[in-house]
């Protein structure tokens, strides 16, 4: 197969199979190029500790320029701008084209900007997850001044990492809490168990947060939000953990997306009408719908596009995709216990978190040269 590129376009989690095994290919005379806007990937399991000090800064970070150049890939900063499947080539934000003969995409997803006017220009996303170090930066700043009032706007999974995570670093520097969460459905983590929602919303009003819950926030100003009933939401820091979605690049490119923008995708992780474009994680729809946007599924798409690459350029039979219909998942809660969710079963406590932290730790450990 000499001669033959691979291209892949974001270092996300889906990918992170492939770069461990980029010198497999390369060794069968492949050439493979990682396209991506930063050397580094920061995992999202553990970013919200980041927020707390359960971890240092820099030790979510994965280098993956260094994991496809140890392999004897290449490595490109930039930002896909533009897909031209027709001619198999990807366009960058500096007008550069990088050709392929097969590709992936993994360029994770965004918190929308919808409601957020230029007076909301000091925002903090939750995406990109390094996003959770700038929080941390900001609580610490202001802390030298006055207990901050803190607003997170959206109630999954990420805001609640987010609040309790801020909780246990304002508890940490002595200062009171005075921090709101809003939340537009009728329930924090709504698409958790009962049991969950009862859990995460005593834990976080007893640790002495306020919970907005049937609450849209529509606008921002300076040092204030506006609800849809024009109630005010004063705050000096603003954090958005609403709902993500896929970047544009692929409406932009005229590939067939779902409603949210989504790349479609058949049960083999490949673009529909383009079969030599595969995809995995956050910004790709499967079959139709988009699965939860969760580590879980994009870590196990990661064999299926490493093979299906392969068998795209070499005529082999591909390989299904079947997403795991049972999963679990655990909360850092920051005061060293978690909130583990597996099904219709939830549990909180330090064993929950003791689990969390030995997976997430042994997957740094993986792909950390």
């Amino acid at each position: 197969m000499l001669g033959k590129r691979i291209v892949l376009a974001g270092g996300g989690h889906a990918h992170l199979y492939f770069l461990a095994r980029v010198g497999e290919l390369t060794r069968r005379g492949f050439d493979v190029t990682l396209v991506d806007r930063s050397p580094y990937l920061y995992y999202s399991g553990m970013a919200t500790g980041v927020i707390s000090g359960a971890y240092a800064p820099d030790e979510h970070r994965i280098d993956i320029r260094r994991l496809v150049e140890k392999g004897g890939g290449e490595f490109i900063e930039g930002r896909v701008t533009r897909i031209r499947a027709e001619n198999r080539e990807f366009v960058l934000e500096n007008g550069q084209t990088v050709p392929y003969d097969a590709a992936s995409v993994c360029l994770g997803s965004e918190v929308p900007r919808s409601i957020v006017s230029k007076n909301g220009a000091g925002a903090v996303r939750v995406k990109p997850v390094v996003n959770t170090l700038e929080i941390r930066r900001r609580l610490l700043a202001l802390g030298e001044e006055h207990p901050p009032r803190v607003l997170v706007v959206g109630g999954g999974a990420a805001g609640c990492e987010v609040v309790a995570n801020t909780l246990a670093l304002l508890g940490q520097l002595g200062l009171e809490a005075k921090l709101t969460i809003a939340q537009r459905s009728e329930s924090l983590l709504p698409n958790a168990p009962r049991g969950a929602q009862r859990e995460i919303l005593r834990l976080l009003q007893e640790r002495g947060a306020k919970v907005l819950t049937g609450t849209l926030v529509t606008r921002l100003g300076d040092g204030v939000a506006w609800t849809s009933d024009d109630r005010e939401l004063p705050c000096d820091l603003l954090v958005m953990a609403v709902g993500v979605s896929p970047p544009s690049v692929f409406r932009d490119s005229r590939l067939l997306t779902d409603g949210a923008g989504g790349l479609r995708l058949d049960r083999y992780l490949r673009s529909i009408g383009n079969g030599r474009l595969f995809g995995g994680g956050d910004c790709v729809s499967f079959r139709g719908k988009a699965l939860p946007k969760l580590g879980v599924f994009a870590v196990r798409q990661g064999p299926v596009i490493f093979r299906n690459l392969q068998a795209s350029l070499t005529g082999t039979p591909l390989q299904e995709y079947r997403p795991q219909k049972h999963y679990l998942y655990v909360l850092n809660l920051g005061d060293g216990t978690g909130l583990a969710v597996y099904g219709r079963l939830s549990w909180r406590g330090r064993l929950s978190w003791w689990l969390k932290h030995r997976i997430d730790e042994k997957f740094i450990r993986e792909h950390r040269l």
